[in-house]
Formats: structure tokens, C-alpha cells, sequence
């Protein structure tokens, strides 16, 4: 075990000169720390050498002087015999090449005594003008002089159990501790690749990356690999952090701090995460951290992961996503399918550390099965790991066709052992995989199970049984939380859910408040009545089935629950103290409701989609809470229309069906008079500032959701020349003149009159300004979505593939 070295921040220092056993080092992961240490050393190149398997020659540089020539041998616990007996043999490799090297280097991980290295060093005598034998002590001093190799061969000193203890004390916040024990479990199966090189170049150079690609593509892993670099540098990790206010706390103090966020958008689809508002502030979060990044060493730093399907979402649903995603363009670096080499060496790496019967070993290292697994069409790093991590490893053949079966039929992969457990840990699981993905309080999902009659001693028991194989616990200021260990394991129940209506019928009446259907609902959204087109897939179809098979079962529900939440919210305007924004809250929630009944618009339901005389009762209902909503200026008033029009936004634009169409010109009415019935009494409002200065901001402010519902302000008395000049004041103090470009003639519709003061004001500010022409929504969509992608260089092999196979059986000594 060796010694880490870290930077200084935080009270952390170098601990002590390394001393390392390497022996956490794969074959492949130990030829590549010896290149790197031969060329810091040397002060010349050494690159890899392919010739054959095990064809005597490793590394190679070339310098005046010739030629020269370097072979690895990770033999850890190797004999000065073995030794002996390993030189012997790559001497006859050597004399078989057709030019003598200027100089040859035989490298090994074994400590060795000077006396031993001499023997060596006799046995190689002739296969060069200068033979040079290096160990493990040459090894570390040489790691000594070059820190900056030490911090990137991290396998060599996560080991360390003072590691760990540094990471968790070191400011690692939510969900930080199961991260670092993630990392510490698979470390070693890490493969480094130009991918790591390109999001670390990346991220240093811009401030933020996003790592974006498929399911089980290795995102997550590169972006652990990035962290560990920072925070061996000294920087903070803060992982996943949920509370927004804490991100400015961080943001804004002295510490160095990397922050991580793990499927940023969504884990399985867009917006599973559940945070309300929550890509407004990624948005801004995002242009803080830009806005910080200077040529000079970044204080604050952004990872962000995102499944391709769940960003391409995003973009299209979210404006401030759109907006947050072009800012970074220079940011993304996508995953594709990994060469096969890499594949192979991260297959290697999970079973070089995963299994250790010998037989098995033995049997795993003949033939050539690991080319089918490198190549299969489904093949995923996640899949392999998870095969190899359940699997007894005492037969080496069961673990191959283990493999090939779940690559045949990856969402399989966690069947057997969900089948498996009892009734009341299922539906656990289920109620967790149609919950917030990042993290769920105990009592929440605690509550969703008490209906389930259970033989043990319930909810207790179930997780006990369940932590750490598909249930993560964690502690978040005296609260217990819960979340699934894997994404795919979400995967596999979501599409369990989708091909068994029982199942989902009785998750829908486990559900205790209104906002427990939202994620049921919302992955049953009739997609082909939208207006702007969304990916789907099968999966998504079988999921529409069968919440068409349920629909009697879930709309009942929807306004069971709908209405318990009514009655509380109608309880406070009663009392006087109901304002806009919970009115807003209320009018959103009846949009939602109404929108998934007509998503069930194929379903045969036991009456009509909207039931007689039921949405007639709730909008006179939601009439009485507009009425009674305190609204005290014409800003409020103007956001309260905004929040308005952003339900509309969420849902009517994306879904259109006769069924509704009445009642959405019914709420839009509402909306409208809402505006209206309140729109002169504002008007006569003043304050400290004048009335035309505090209209223009609320109108400027609120503009699209005036022109969204055909609403102009009122006047009163005020001349179209004072807004005029009070809009122009307004976009001069902003500062950011350009924001209100796209914006602008949307503003002056939202008035009802031109702005031509104001707009003289932009041209001042910015020079010049292209009226005619500025890009629409698909076009900025499809430009991000078409950048090119860097061309990868392929990487080059250090050890042919079949070799670091063969190299699984156990070593014979003479």
C-alpha cells in the first residue's frame, strides 16, 4: 500500500515520499504508468509498440543515439528466479528483432535488491549497447519527482484507506459519501481513454463539461475519473447538491470547488428529478460559473452527465435548458460507442479484479470469447459490470454465457433478482422508480406502502434487505433518504410497470397526495397529439397501454387527489392570506389534471374524458380563489399572468385534443379576466417610482404571457411617450442591452403600440442590430444538436488484447 500526496488545501499535504506496491495496477494500467515515468524521466517520448503478442517489446523511443527499447513486466510477488527465468525468455525475443537497440529497459513492479536487479541485468547482457533493470524502489523515486504523474495514476493512491478518509471529510456534500464509496469500489476497473484526456482539456480550459452519451456508456465513470484529478489538486467536491441556495453559498465563497452534477436533467427521462423551477436555475447556476472562468486557475468548476434521449428532451421542452446548453457548446463532449480495444480492457479490468477462483481464472483466459463480448451490439461497461459483480466467479463458463444472455437481453439483467423478492420490497421498488430520482425521504415513501399488508415487520425489514444490492440509504441532516443504487435498475421496473396493468393499478391507488401521480401521468403523455414533437420510443408505447388499460382506475384517482388539494388550498383564501402565485399554483394543477385526461383519450372509459358537470365545478372554484387572491401592485399582477401562462405553456402547447378544447378556451378566459378585472385598479397604483416606470417593468418582464393571452395595459391617462421612455430607461440600467433583441417586437406587442425610443436605445448600446434577422427556436435546436464532433485519435495498443487475456491465469512458477 502506498503513501498519496495531495495539495494543500484545506490542511491537506503530502502524507509521505510514495512508497507503492503497484499491485492495484491492471497489466495494462502498469505499462502505461511506465511509459509515462520512462518519458518524464528520460526527457523523450516513449510511445506503445505493437509487434504481436508478447513479441518482446513494450515501449519505444527514439533519440540520437538510436533506438531504444523498453519491456514491463507487472510481476508484483515475481522471485529474483522468476525473474531470471522472464529475462531469459525476452532475450530470445530480442535477438529475433531485425535491428539491435541503441538501449534496453526491463521494468517490473517486483522489489527487488540491487544484487537481484545485477543477476537481471547479467541475463539480458548483449541485447543492447546498455542494459538498464528498474524496480518498484526505481519506480517510486522517480514518482517522487513527478506529482503531477502521481495524481493522474490514481489507482495508485485511492487505495489508500487515508484517502478515502481525506475525501469524506473534505467537504464532499449529499449524496457524498455513497459517491466516494462508488469510487472506491470500481476504481480499479477504470480505463483511461481520449475521452478522459478530451473532458479534462475540456474543463480546464472552458470551466464546465457535459458528458452526454447512451445508457451505460461510461459517463458517470469519466466524470468520478475528473473528479478525483480536482480534488487531488485541492479543490472541494460538492455532488448533486439539491438545495439551490447552497449553490450560491458555495458559488460565491474562497474554497476551490468542483461541483458535480449527475444527470443533471433527469435520470430515465426529463425531469424525473422532481426539483420545481429547477432548469432556471441550472441556467443561471451554468452563466455564473462561465462568467467566472478566466485564463487564470478556476476557482469554481461544473460536471454535468446527461443521457442523449433525456438532452435531446430538454432542448426541446425547456426554453432556459435551450438557453443553458447553447452557452456551453464548447462544453459538451459526447460519448459514442468506445473503440474495442477499450471495451476489452474495461472487460478485462472487471474480471482481473472481480474474480479470483484460479479455475476460473484459468478457463477465462482460453479461447477468444471476450472478442463476442467486446463486439456485441448491445455491449455497455454497466452491464458487464453488474454481470460480473452478482455472478459466484467459481465457474468461468457460467459467467461467459451470463454475459452473452444480459447482452441479449440487457433490461433482463435485474429480472431474476427482482422476481425473487417478497411482495411488499417490490412494490417498494416500484413506488421508488416513479419517485424523484435523485432522492426520496423515508416518510414519503414510507407513507406510499401502508396499504400493503406484509408478513415481516414492513418497512424496516424491506430496506434492510434491499440496501446496497437495489436500495442506496443515506443520512442528509438527521433525515434518512433513499434512492435506486443504479439507473438501470429503473430502467428495468419502469418497463416492468409497462407490460403489467395489475401492477400499475395498484401503484396508482398506493398513492397518497396529488403530486404522487404527476411522474405516472407524465410518462403516459399522448405524444402524437403534440404540437412539437418529442423521441420515444417502445418503451414509452407499452407505458401509454397500460395507463390506457388502468385509465378509469388512474383519473379517478387524479381527481380523488386533485381535489383533497383543492380543499386545502381554498382553506387559505378564505382566510385572506391566498395570493397570485399560489392562485397560479391552483390553475396549473387544474391544467394538469384536465391534460391527462386527455391523454387517455384512446383509453375506453366508462363515460366521457372529461365527466359531466365535473370540470364546470372546478372552474367556478378557481374562479372564487382569483377573486379572492390579494394582489397589492401591477408587478405581481403581470407575474401572476406569467406563472399563468407558463402552465399553459408546460401543457396546452405540447397537447391539443377536441376532448379539451373547450375547456382550454374556458381557462384561458379566466386567465384573461383575471388580467383584467384588476388591470385599472393597478394602473391607479403608484409608489416610490412613477406609474409608467413600475408598468413598463412589469410589462417588459412579463411580455409573452400579454401577447400569449391577447392582453394590453391599460393606460390611464399615461401617454404611449412616457412608456415609451420608461422601457428605454429600463433596457439602459439592465446593462445587457442584447437580451431584449429576440424579445423586442415581442414587447411592443404585449404594449400594443411601437417603442421606437427604446428601440433607438438598443441600436445605441449595441451599434448595430440586425432587426430582420435572428435565429428561431428549431434553428438554435438543430445547430446544437449538429456541431461536430472532434474526431477521436485511436488508442494505441500497449498489449495486444488476446495476450492481456491469456494473462488471467495464474502465473507458474519454475
Amino acid at each position: 500500500m502506498g503513501a498519496i500526496s495531495v495539495a494543500g488545501m484545506g490542511g491537506r499535504s503530502r502524507l509521505s515520499a510514495p512508497d507503492y506496491d503497484f499491485k492495484s495496477l491492471s497489466p495494462y494500467d502498469f505499462e502505461v504508468l511506465a511509459r509515462d515515468l520512462l518519458s518524464a524521466h528520460d526527457g523523450v517520448t516513449y510511445s506503445t509498440y505493437r509487434i504481436g503478442a508478447d513479441g518482446g517489446v513494450d515501449l519505444q523511443a527514439h533519440t540520437e543515439a538510436g533506438v531504444v527499447i523498453a519491456q514491463c513486466k507487472h510481476t508484483p510477488d515475481a522471485s529474483k528466479a522468476t525473474l531470471v527465468r522472464v529475462a531469459r525468455a525476452e532475450r530470445e525475443k530480442i535477438d529475433r528483432l531485425s535491428r539491435r537497440p541503441k538501449r534496453y529497459l526491463f521494468v517490473t513492479s517486483a522489489d527487488i535488491s540491487p544484487s537481484d536487479e545485477q543477476e537481471v541485468a547479467e541475463t539480458l547482457d548483449s541485447v543492447a549497447d546498455t542494459v538498464e533493470v528498474h524496480g518498484r524502489g526505481w519506480l517510486n523515486a522517480v514518482l517522487s519527482d513527478h506529482q503531477n504523474l502521481e495524481r493522474r495514476h490514481f489507482k495508485l493512491w485511492l487505495t489508500s484507506t487515508q484517502a478515502i478518509a481525506e475525501m469524506l471529510r473534505g467537504g464532499v456534500f449529499l449524496r457524498g459519501e455513497s459517491r466516494v464509496r462508488r469510487i472506491q469500489r470500481n476504481y480499479l476497473r477504470f480505463v483511461h481513454h481520449d475521452i478522459c484526456t478530451q473532458a479534462e482539456a475540456v474543463l480546464s480550459s472552458t470551466g464546465c463539461v457535459l458528458l452526454a452519451g447512451a445508457p451505460g456508456a461510461g459517463k458517470t465513470a469519466i466524470a468520478e475519473y475528473l473528479l478525483l484529478q480536482w480534488w487531488h489538486r485541492g479543490y472541494r467536491i460538492i455532488v448533486d447538491p439539491r438545495e439551490v441556495d447552497r449553490w450560491w453559498e458555495w458559488l460565491e465563497d474562497d474554497t476551490p470547488t468542483v461541483f458535480f452534477f449527475d444527470d443533471t436533467w433527469g435520470q430515465t427521462r426529463y425531469g424525473d428529478h422532481g426539483s420545481r423551477h429547477y432548469d432556471s436555475d441550472v441556467y443561471e447556476f451554468i452563466e455564473t460559473i462561465l462568467e467566472k472562468h478566466t485564463d487564470a486557475v478556476p476557482s469554481k468548476l461544473l460536471i454535468m452527465t446527461s443521457r442523449i434521449q433525456v438532452l435531446h428532451d430538454t432542448v426541446r421542452l425547456s426554453d432556459a435548458s435551450r438557453r443553458a446548453l447553447e452557452l456551453i457548446g464548447k462544453s459538451r463532449v459526447s460519448l459514442g460507442r468506445l473503440p474495442a480495444e477499450v471495451c476489452s480492457r474495461i472487460l478485462f479490468n472487471h474480471i482481473l479484479h472481480g474474480v479470483t477462483d484460479s479455475a476460473a481464472r484459468s478457463k477465462l483466459a482460453q479461447g477468444g470469447w471476450w472478442h463476442e463480448i467486446v463486439q456485441h451490439r448491445n455491449y455497455s461497461p454497466r452491464i458487464v459490470e453488474l454481470i460480473i459483480k452478482r455472478n459466484d466467479h467459481g465457474d468461468g463458463e457460467v459467467l461467459i454465457n451470463d454475459l452473452i444472455q444480459s447482452l441479449d437481453n440487457p433490461l433482463e439483467v435485474w429480472g431474476s433478482s427482482f422476481k425473487a423478492l417478497p411482495d411488499y420490497d417490490q412494490q417498494l421498488l416500484l413506488s421508488l422508480s416513479v419517485m424523484d430520482s435523485q432522492r426520496v425521504p423515508w416518510r414519503k415513501l414510507d407513507r406510499r406502502l401502508e396499504k400493503i399488508t406484509t408478513a415481516d415487520s414492513g418497512f424496516e425489514a424491506a430496506i434492510e434487505r434491499l440496501d446496497g444490492s437495489w436500495v442506496a440509504c443515506e443520512y442528509v441532516e438527521g433525515i434518512q433518504y433513499f434512492s435506486l443504487v443504479d439507473p438501470s435498475q429503473r430502467d428495468y421496473l419502469t418497463r416492468y410497470l409497462s407490460i403489467s396493468p395489475s401492477a400499475m393499478s395498484r401503484l396508482i391507488k398506493n398513492t397518497v397526495e396529488f403530486e404522487d401521480l404527476a411522474p405516472i401521468c407524465a410518462q403516459g403523455v399522448a405524444i402524437e397529439l403534440a404540437g412539437q414533437q418529442r423521441l420515444f420510443s417502445l418503451g414509452e408505447d407499452l407505458l401509454r397501454n397500460v395507463l390506457d388499460a388502468c385509465a378509469d382506475t388512474l383519473l379517478a384517482r387524479v381527481r380523488e387527489l386533485w381535489q383533497r388539494e383543492v380543499d386545502a388550498k381554498m382553506s387559505i383564501f378564505n382566510s385572506g392570506k391566498g395570493d397570485g402565485e399560489l392562485f397560479a399554483l391552483l390553475f396549473a394543477g387544474l391544467v394538469q389534471v384536465v391534460h391527462y385526461h386527455a391523454d387517455r383519450y384512446k383509453a375506453k372509459l366508462s363515460g366521457p374524458v372529461l365527466p359531466d358537470g365535473w370540470f364546470a365545478r372546478e372552474l367556478n372554484e378557481l374562479t372564487v380563489a382569483g377573486q379572492l387572491a390579494q394582489v397589492g401592485t401591477v408587478g405581481e399582477l403581470a407575474d401572476t399572468l406569467t406563472l399563468l401562462g407558463d402552465a399553459f405553456h408546460h401543457f396546452s402547447e405540447h397537447r391539443i385534443h377536441p376532448a379539451i378544447a373547450k375547456a382550454t378556451v374556458e381557462l384561458e378566459d379566466l386567465c384573461r379576466s383575471f388580467w383584467d378585472s384588476r388591470d385599472p385598479q393597478m394602473s391607479r397604483v403608484t409608489g416610490d417610482r412613477s406609474q409608467a416606470e413600475e408598468l413598463a417593468q412589469a410589462v417588459v418582464e412579463n411580455a409573452e404571457a400579454f401577447v400569449q393571452f391577447v392582453v394590453n395595459p391599460k393606460l390611464q391617462g399615461m401617454s404611449t411617450e412616457s412608456i415609451d421612455q420608461a422601457v428605454a430607461t429600463y433596457i439602459r440600467l439592465s446593462g445587457e442591452p442584447e437580451e431584449f433583441i429576440e424579445r423586442f417586437e415581442v414587447i411592443e406587442s404585449a404594449f400594443g403600440f411601437l417603442l421606437p425610443e427604446s428601440r433607438e436605445v438598443i441600436n445605441g448600446l449595441l451599434d448595430f442590430v440586425d432587426w430582420e434577422h435572428s435565429p428561431s427556436h428549431g434553428e438554435m435546436v438543430n445547430a446544437y444538436f449538429s456541431q461536430s464532433v472532434q474526431p477521436k485519435a485511436a488508442v494505441s495498443s500497449v498489449l495486444p488484447i488476446d495476450a492481456l487475456f491469456r494473462s488471467l491465469a495464474p502465473l507458474e512458477e519454475p
